[in-house]
Parts: C-alpha cells; structure tokens; sequence
C-alpha cells in the first residue's frame, strides 16, 4: 500500500509540474502576443516616405538637432515601452559591429527627435551615411520577438558602412514588439 502512495504522490507532483510550466508558457506566450503590433499601423510613415523629399526632410530636421550626423547610428526609443528590454540585446549588437568601424552611436529618447519626423511606433534607428545623409529608417526587426535573428536593419547597416547602398531605406513595414509612439498619440 505505502508503493502504492508514494508513487500517486510522485505522478500528482510530476502532473502539477508539467501544470504549471505550461501555464507559465502559456502565459509568457500570451503577454509576448499582446504586445505584436504594425510598426506603422496607419501606414503614415508608408505613405510619406513615397516622396522623394522625405529622406531630405528626415535628414536636414535632425542635422538642425544633431549638427554631426555622418557616420552616426541614433537609436531611439521611448521610455514607458515594454519593447525595449528585448530590443537592448539588438542595440547592444549593433554598437558593438559599430565600434569596430567609424561609425558611432547616440542613444536617444523619442522626445529628442523633432516634432515634424513621422514616427508611428519604437523602438525605431537611424542610419546615417559618411556624408551624413539618411541611410536607413525604421524598426531594428520584426517578427514574434523582434530578435536579432529576425533582423531588418542588419541588412541595410552593413551597406551603409561599407559604403555599398544607393540612396535612403525607409521600412515602414514591420510586425512585432513595438509601441506607439506617445508623442504623436497624445
């Protein structure tokens, strides 16, 4: 009888751990869903950079705030979101491929960056080129937990310090962790 006990005892301990990892997953699965999002949800972002002024637009607002651009990665986010501990990892990467090139970076709030910038959700980077002229716009990544490995920018970046791209990359299409931007929200 006592086998008997012990073994219900082991298959109920094992049942409620296998309960409760799974409810855990399910629960992280839940809040990670919650937070997926378009990055430009009104395709605002979309539809502006169809100009061919936009790019320029981008490029002489922010040389107004920040005068030395060239060769400059600005990465931006906003405070309150709950995107950014995923995204740091991405941000971390970055500075590092940056301190073994020319390239610098300036880590900035979305409440630096001027008014008129169309910037529908964060975390968002800016690529600068070596003559200072808007290379990349748009999110690090996309997909179900905006990882490294789910990489846009990678792609654009690489070209842009090896001198390799034509013109600006504005990516407006992205779904993953993302936040509104609060400042054009309120």
């Amino acid at each position: 009888m006592s086998l008997l006990t012990h073994s219900f005892k082991h298959v109920v301990i094992v049942g409620a751990l296998i309960a409760w990892v799974l409810l855990t997953l399910g629960g992280l699965a839940y809040s990670s869903a919650q937070r997926q999002k378009e990055f430009d949800p009104a395709q605002t972002l979309a539809l502006a950079a169809m100009s061919a002024e936009f790019a320029p637009a981008v490029t002489t607002s922010m040389h107004a705030q920040y005068p030395s651009l060239a060769k400059t990665v600005v990465h931006i986010q906003q405070a309150d979101c709950s995107c950014n501990f995923s995204n740091n990892i991405h941000v971390d990467r970055i500075d590092t491929v940056l301190d073994k090139s020319a390239y610098h970076s300036v880590h900035v709030s979305v409440s630096d960056i001027p008014k008129e910038i169309i910037l529908p959700s964060l975390p968002a980077v800016m690529v600068f080129d070596e003559q200072g002229q808007l290379g990349y716009f748009g999110p690090y990544s996309s997909g179900y937990f905006c990882s490294t490995d789910t990489a846009i920018v990678d792609r654009f970046l690489t070209n842009v310090i090896e001198n390799k791209h034509v013109g600006s990359a504005v990516v407006s299409d992205g779904y993953g962790c993302y936040c509104a931007n609060a400042s054009t929200t309120s």
